[in-house]
This record gives C-alpha cells, structure tokens and sequence, in this order.
C-alpha cells in the first residue's frame, strides 16, 4: 500500500512538471511569433523635412525666405558664439518647417508642453553656424525676427521653445527657463497670412498656446500579435492640431472629451511597412489593443495627409 502511494505520488509530480513545461513552452512560442519591427526611425527619418541652407554672406533687409514660406530677420551684429566672440561674414542659417501634423510625425516633433498638449499652428528649427560653430544670439536687445505662414492666424497663439532635438515633447513659453531675460513679448502678432514675432532663442520655435484642461485620462497599448517596442504610435487631436507620441507604451494626460486619430506605424527588417489606426473619444483610462497590418508608403502618406 505504502509502496502503491509512493509511486502514484511520483506520477502525478511528473504530470505537473509536464503540464509545466507545456504552459511554458507555449507561452515562450507565442512570445517568439510576435511579429518584430525595425526601429520606426528606419522609415521615419527617410521622410522628414530636410534641414535647408543659406549662406548670408553681406548685409541686407532680408528677409530670408524658406521653402513653405517661413520668413527670418537675423543679422550678424546680433550674433555671437558661446564663447562671446563677434561673427563675421559669412555664416550659414539653417531651417527646418514642420505645418502639418504629417511633417510632425515624420520628425518625431510632438506639440505637447510640461504644462499639458498645446495647441499649434506650426513649428521651425531655426539655428545659426560659423565654421561649423552653433551661435547663439546675443542678450536683449539682441533679437531674431519670424513670420510663420497661414491663411487664418488665430489670436493668442505664444512663442513656445523647445528644449531639445527630436524626439523632443517639452516646450515652454518662458526664456527664463533657458537663463535668458528679454523684454520681447511672448506673443505672437497676427496679419492677413501669418503670424509675426521676435524671438530671444535659437533652436525650436512652436507657434503655440496652452489647451491642457482637467480632468485626463492616459491611453496605454498593447498587442496579441506584435511586439511594439520599434513601433512608432502617435495621437493627434483634431481640434487643436496637437501630435503627441507615446513612450513605453503609455500616453501623457489627454484632456478627457478629446477626440483623437491614433496611428501606429512599423517597418521589419525587409523595409516592409504596417501600420494601425484608430479614431476615438477620450473619456476614461483604456488599454488598447493594436493589431498592425501590411501597407504601403502611398496609403501611409495618405492617411497621415488625411489627418
């Protein structure tokens, strides 16, 4: 009888450990058919906005002029390098121009403030060199001057600077963050097809204003089918034009009451493209699942034009 339990005892210690290794066993090949992505920047960075040039070799009344109509006043005797020193002729302005949210997304430039998502009307890069030294503009009264064009400029829109390179979602409206005192008022001025201002900072410009509003929620997502690590996802909110990226996973506060467009975006090894997308109301905390599917470069520019 003893001898009888001691085997039955043994048989159903080896049934579990099976039954253990099978669980496990399928939970590890479900793990390894994920489907894997590339890093989005593979297919990203191939899209953007290219940087433009200009060499400003004498003086003049400018203003230089970008491709999508960007307007800049800089002159050399507001100019200096980090160290203090003048510039002389010639130095090199270089622009970027990001006014739609596709141009956004391909930056991976989102309009969103430690204040909460900002409302926007578009976004410039604006930085000098000499001999391949970043310059600085020099203290006020120094300035630089802009004009970001639209046919409709809506009043109350601020000057908003980014604090670093894309991917970067921190802005502010303040220079005294950046340890810069100016007299130069923060807001934009609005004429029949742009928005105008003097700026006391080089480097990211948001035409902006605050739309963060209490209570939010934040989205989290997740996937059954594929591994979203390289994934790119992206919300944009159709009423304020604001494009936020999520990192780890998980939204920043989304003012409850938002509608929203979320578009994931994916490239594998072979250069193949997915994408997802959803459009939806934000109300409440939700995990959402995304099941990526095969697309290609026209339907993706399509759908982003779209937004």
């Amino acid at each position: 009888m003893n001898k009888f339990i001691k085997i039955s005892a043994i048989s159903f210690s080896s049934v579990i450990c099976l039954a253990a290794l099978i669980i496990i066993g399928c939970s590890k090949d479900r793990i390894e058919q994920l489907t894997a992505y590339s890093p989005v920047n593979t297919y990203l960075d191939t899209k953007k906005q290219q940087e433009q040039e200009f060499i400003i070799d004498s003086s003049g009344s400018g203003p230089i002029v970008g491709n999508q109509g960007t307007q800049i006043w800089i002159g050399k005797q507001c100019l200096q390098f980090p160290n203090g020193d003048s510039v002389s002729w010639p130095f090199t302005v270089k622009l970027v121009e990001l006014y739609t949210p596709k141009d956004m997304i391909y930056y991976q430039q989102p309009t969103v403030a430690s204040v909460g998502i900002l409302k926007t009307d578009g976004e410039i890069r604006l930085r000098a060199f000499k001999n391949g030294t970043e310059l600085m503009l020099k203290p006020d009264p120094c300035l630089a001057a802009i004009a970001m064009p639209n046919p409709a400029p809506q009043a109350g829109m601020r000057v908003f600077y980014g604090f670093g390179t894309a991917p970067s979602d921190d802005w502010t409206d303040d220079p005294v963050a950046f340890g810069i005192t100016t007299s130069l008022s923060p807001n934009f001025i609005t004429t029949a097809s742009s928005y105008t201002a003097s700026i006391a900072r080089l480097g990211w410009i948001n035409c902006g204003q605050n739309a963060g509003t209490t209570p939010t929620s934040t989205l989290t997502f997740t996937s059954q089918t594929d591994d979203l690590t390289n994934v790119g996802i992206f919300i944009y909110f159709t009423a304020t034009k604001t494009v936020m990226q999520t990192y780890n996973m998980s939204s920043k506060a989304i003012p409850n009451g938002s509608s929203v467009r979320i578009v994931a975006i994916g490239i594998d090894a072979g250069g193949n493209l997915f994408s997802w997308d959803q459009t939806k109301t934000v109300s409440s905390n939700e995990a959402i699942d995304i099941t990526m599917a095969a697309t290609t470069d026209a339907a993706l520019t399509a759908l982003l034009d779209g937004l």
